[in-house]
């Protein structure tokens, strides 16, 4: 059944315009199942090249397009909000039981009779308050929300203390990056041991030595929070943790409810979760700036420019939102120029300090380096397995084209809501990675995150669109 909520539309003279609500629940439903089903594929193989995670991440882009495609039609009522906390339900006791096991990380040092005891524990406390969350009253979920948040908290501790040190190059650019901006160095102007032996990993021209000829190579705001982890928390990934829990409380109060919370639980127990986090990867600071976004749209428009130019900031593909951002506000003409001119700004004042220090330093390290990355065979990407079945590699353009023509099925099919833009988000960005030259868990894992917080921001019929300014 289709139905569309359509409030009055109206436009003022500085040009905004509140376009008409028209969410149904398909689009929960395909986010959900889509998270659901690429959480439990990554877990698969952590996300490396195999037949079977390739079966599985083209059932996740199904579901996300049905679920994109089908974001009008289905009736909001209490009875569907009932359907979709079961299987918020069921997603949760599925992930759980992959995550009881499988090791949570790859260098964990454990010691003693029960040495998964607190893993265990911390588990079943998590899934047991997750259940109180979607049976409960909205005045319970207040506070049992907090104790789910706490629990992962020290979950997330735990495993930083038992896997101090990963033998991953990530962790070695986040530590001697942090090192190199404590002690007032340029962290772009470094360079790096290369702990893997050889270059394979790496570019031509790019080894030299034992070192790696590049600096950190990431945009200054997540050196930043990585640094405020470091300082706050002995470790780096600490800031990782920090924005992790902060997402999903984010997630859980855009807009309340069974499902907020249940979707910011389904993101803390996806499977692979821990393993991302133990990498020392940044991606959970992009679904942190996600769901901050999504929550200032949804709650406190006056923040989303500065709140979106930082997600612009943390990360270098970050520009592929900016043609998605007429479905995250109703702001249009001259309201919507000033959005866009604010978050400009605002990703401007956190990256140019330590841009111009020594710009060609800071091209060669996170612009330039991107582009001489080597083809990975390993990848869980479309164009690794067509190479595994014995073609040529294929030409890396294809992932940008995937780029244009997922957006513009986007832009027509998705509601212009906040769920939208969050599950226009995931889209665009499974595609990018789905037929990419690398692909990983961490990559991947953004994407489920994205699909979380657009459950999370579903609309329902009685729920006003914002009027930011």
């Amino acid at each position: 059944m289709s139905t569309e909520h359509a409030p009055a539309v109206s436009r003022s003279d500085a040009g905004t315009v509140a376009s008409p609500v028209t969410e149904g629940w398909g689009l929960a439903a395909g986010c959900l199942a889509a998270a659901t089903v690429l959480g439990l594929t990554l877990q698969l193989t952590n996300g490396n090249l195999r037949e079977d995670a390739i079966v599985g991440l083209t059932r996740a882009l199904l579901l996300c397009l049905m679920g994109i495609a089908a974001s009008r039609l289905g009736r909001w009522t209490p009875r569907v909000e009932d359907m979709l906390a079961v299987l918020l339900g069921g997603a949760l006791l599925l992930q759980l039981q992959v995550m009881m096991l499988e090791h949570p990380g790859m260098y964990l040092r454990l010691s003693g009779n029960w040495p998964y005891a607190p893993l265990y524990w911390r588990l079943a406390t998590e899934a047991l308050i997750a259940g109180a969350l979607l049976a409960g009253s909205e005045r319970s979920r207040r506070w049992l929300m907090l104790a789910l948040l706490g629990v992962h908290f020290s979950l997330g501790a735990w495993l930083l203390r038992t896997s101090p040190t990963p033998w991953i190059d990530v962790f070695v650019f986040e530590t001697q990056g942090v090192e190199a901006l404590l002690q007032g160095r340029n962290p772009y102007a470094i360079t790096f041991p290369n702990i893997y032996g050889d270059g394979g990993f790496y570019g031509e021209g790019l080894v030299e030595n034992g070192r790696l000829l590049f600096g950190f190579p990431y945009p200054p705001l997540s050196l930043y929070l990585s640094t405020l982890g470091k300082v706050l928390g002995g470790d780096p990934r600490f800031a990782r943790l920090v924005a992790i829990t902060l997402a999903a409380g984010l997630m859980a109060y855009a807009r309340g409810g069974r499902l907020g919370a249940g979707a910011a639980a389904l993101l803390l127990l996806t499977p692979r979760g821990l393993f991302v986090l133990e990498q020392s990867w940044t991606e959970p600071f992009l679904v942190l700036l996600l769901a901050a976004t999504v929550f200032c749209a949804c709650r406190y428009p006056r923040a989303l420019p500065y709140v979106f130019g930082l997600m612009l900031a943390v990360k270098q593909y970050t520009v592929f939102m900016l043609p998605l951002l007429p479905l995250l506000t109703p702001l249009r003409g001259r309201q919507l120029w000033g959005l866009l001119w604010r978050a400009g700004v605002t990703a401007l004042a956190v990256s140019l300090p330590l841009v111009v220090i020594n710009v060609p330093a800071f091209m060669r390290s996170v612009v330039t380096l991107q582009l001489h990355q080597p083809f990975r065979f390993d990848s869980l990407s479309y164009l690794a397995w067509w190479v595994s079945q014995g073609h040529p590699q294929p030409p890396v353009w294809i992932s940008f084209v995937g780029v244009a023509v997922a957006t513009a099925l986007v832009l027509w099919r998705a509601p212009r809501t906040p769920a939208g833009f969050a599950a226009g988000v995931a889209f665009v960005y499974a595609v990018f990675f789905a037929f990419n030259k690398q692909a990983f868990s961490n990559y991947y894992y953004f994407v489920v995150g994205a699909l979380c917080i657009a459950v999370a921001a579903r609309q329902p019929p009685d729920a006003p669109a914002p009027q930011g300014r």
